[in-house]
């Protein structure tokens, strides 16, 4: 249901209050205003990058990605100062600001100017300040497909990443982010790639963009004047295609899109509709701290909106509600849009609309998702389009959906999905694919069980265990009459990964599957009840109190030093190490003898105890994996799904 709070003064103090209360529920509020599509001289903006910061950090601008084409600001690189008015005066304008002792610049014969470019690490010092101003180290990788021209820009990014190709506008786009997804995983710095523009000349469909993984946000204003925002008579604005791929991914179970607004600045000297200039579109992030993993995992939340200058004064949001107030101006009015997809309709409606300045919405039964879109009666100064007014955008809400089980899926006994809430669908990815032991990081943060590699800068309740994991795991195996995969008998593990402290973690985790005992094998002392799930405990991991317990709902994982410790494989029914600890074979060549021998003779050590193998960390290659069979490990452990499906089912 919706309710506009506007009107009447019992439902205000009624807002005020729940809003007090969420407050203090959640984190405070802190609101950072950032720009993530910014071009310097370093490729085809025209002012020096230095000028550009000082403009964002000047007008009130918290966070910027400069995202130059295909370069980073990096190397030894001097530009051409042309004999042009416009450009002479935009060198002494750098100059008057920067002073002689900063700019460096060349003359020549003929009253030619050449100027070095700053690097990133020079002039980062300068401008960022903790709490205030940040930059964002960021690529706009530019390439394209038969003429159309695809722009991703890579937001964070550590190393630059080289445009790639492929045979299709989907591939392509998904060819370069598989490198940032990569990366990511590599570094363990958080980063994202985003989609610039899918209108620009009509280059990218929403049927394009429901094909990508690892995507997340594209979009949804830009402030370029060759953008089509609004697309024409025949070609639909992004906004259409915004609620066609959330429609999409809601079905599919994927986590919903996002909207950006952007200015995707290229021009500082002159302003108008012809040029593409600052001030036309930024976010607004909730973030814990002005920091890159803190700003982005709060993106990744959908705790931020996106702007051509609405503010608001509030905004709450939870998994299935929100709640906000504008931050109103003098003799503006607002009119609200409630937009969404109900159950049994295929495409999107605006819900609700109606005039003011505060709203609240909380998913109904039959909403699979809602959002809002504020538009103010204020023309937009410098405006990306003629007559364009001040708009906001508050990210999607969707009910949780399980998608439908996929009958032709051949499960995979062997098949271990490490880090699977690292996939784009964190756990359908897995199940799709047939794989049959997941893995989930946890970390105990107020009593409550989170998901991550790192430890999270604040509490995202889409992530915790339960919501990420055991709810979906239930449904899933409601609708396949108490199996994970229909009529498929054998074990199904989830690996719980703690990173925190063993016995609290413990306490909390054997709490939360209290509620889930019927899906789950349970145990009195050593024997077990077989469930539709096997749960065993890794990383930290509480042996003795598991030992102990006369009636448990996990297992435990083992190592090496395990065996022979009388540990039966009822407590513990995997061995898990490092491939590292044992291997230095790459998949090159042939393995040394000597190696193949050490690890058939681990297989047999764990195989002796009744237990199964599980090597982390080993080379994502067929030709390791063939090898690991052929000694008898018991499971892959990978990140590449489809490729590891395709290497067990022959």
């Amino acid at each position: 249901m919706e309710i506009n709070l506007s009107s009447s003064p019992l439902m205000r103090l009624l807002f005020l209050t729940l809003a007090v209360f969420s407050f203090h529920l959640g984190h405070s509020q802190h609101w950072y205003k950032g720009n993530l599509h910014t071009h310097s001289l370093w490729s085809d903006g025209d002012d020096y990058p230095e000028m550009i910061m000082d403009w964002y950090k000047n007008n009130g601008y918290h966070f910027v990605g400069l995202s130059d084409h295909n370069t980073f600001q990096e190397g030894e690189k001097w530009v051409n100062v042309p004999r042009v008015p416009e450009r002479r005066r935009t060198f002494e304008r750098y100059l008057r600001t920067f002073g002689p002792d900063w700019v460096q610049y060349k003359k020549g014969p003929n009253d030619s100017l050449k100027v070095r470019l700053k690097n990133l690490s020079e002039y980062r010092s300068y401008f960022d300040e903790a709490g205030k101003f940040l930059i964002l180290k960021s690529e706009e990788v530019s390439t394209s497909y038969d003429s159309k021209p695809i722009h991703i820009n890579m937001t964070n990014v550590q190393s630059l990443i080289r445009p790639q190709r492929g045979n299709s506008v989907a591939e392509v786009m998904q060819n370069n982010i598989d490198l940032l997804v990569a990366q990511r995983r590599q570094t363990g710095q958080p980063m994202f790639p985003h989609i610039n523009h899918p209108n620009f000349y009509y280059a990218i469909t929403a049927e394009d963009l429901m094909q990508l993984r690892h995507e997340r946000f594209f979009e949804v204003h830009n402030g370029h004047p060759l953008v089509n925002n609004y697309g024409d008579a025949k070609r639909e604005g992004t906004e259409s295609m915004w609620d066609k791929i959330n429609t999409h991914f809601v079905h599919q179970g994927r986590p919903l899109m996002y909207g950006l607004a952007t200015d995707d600045s290229h021009n500082y000297q002159f302003f108008g509709l012809e040029y593409s200039n600052t001030g036309r579109g930024w976010v607004m992030v909730n973030a814990p701290s002005l920091a890159p993993r803190s700003i982005i995992e709060a993106m990744e939340a959908g705790r931020f909106y996106a702007t051509t200058g609405v503010e608001l004064a509030s905004l709450h949001q939870t998994l299935t509600s929100f709640s906000f107030r504008i931050k109103t101006e003098p003799d503006i009015s607002y009119t609200i849009q409630l937009i969404g997809l109900k159950k049994g309709k295929e495409k999107a409606e605006i819900l609700r609309e109606f005039k003011g300045t505060e709203a609240s919405y909380t998913l109904a039964d039959d909403d699979l998702w809602v959002r809002a879109k504020i538009i103010s009666s204020k023309a937009k100064y410098n405006p990306y389009s003629a007559g364009e007014l001040e708009t906001a955008w508050i990210q999607p809400i969707a009910h949780l959906q399980v998608p439908e089980t996929n009958p032709n899926v051949v499960p995979l006994p062997n098949a271990h999905a490490h880090n699977d809430y690292e996939q784009s669908r964190p756990l359908w990815d897995a199940l799709d694919q047939g794989f049959t032991s997941i893995e989930a990081d946890v970390y105990l943060i107020n009593d409550s069980l989170f998901v991550s590699h790192e430890r999270p800068s604040f509490n995202n309740p889409a992530n915790t265990l339960e919501n990420l994991y055991l709810k979906p795991l239930a449904e899933r195996i409601r609708q396949n009459n108490g199996l994970v995969y229909p009529n498929y008998k054998g074990p199904v593990y989830l690996m719980i990964d703690f990173k925190t402290e063993a016995e609290s973690t413990y306490k909390a985790l054997d709490k939360l599957l209290q509620s889930y005992r019927g899906i789950l094998t349970s145990y009195k002392g050593n024997t077990p009840t077989k469930g539709a799930v096997t749960v065993f405990i890794s990383g930290n991991r509480p042996i003795v109190t598991l030992q102990k317990s006369k009636t448990r709902l996990a297992a435990v994982d083992g190592r090496p030093a395990d065996l022979g410790k009388k540990l039966s494989p009822e407590l513990m029914p995997v061995v898990s190490d490092n491939y590292n600890n044992h291997l230095t074979w790459r998949g090159k060549d042939e393995i040394p003898p000597e190696q193949f021998q050490k690890l058939q003779a681990l297989v047999q050590r764990v195989h002796k105890e009744g237990k199964k193998l599980r090597l982390w960390a080993c080379p994502e290659d067929p030709a390791v994996w063939a090898k690991l069979r052929e000694a008898g490990a018991d499971f892959i452990s990978t990140d590449q799904l489809e490729l590891a499906k395709e290497f067990l089912k022959k």
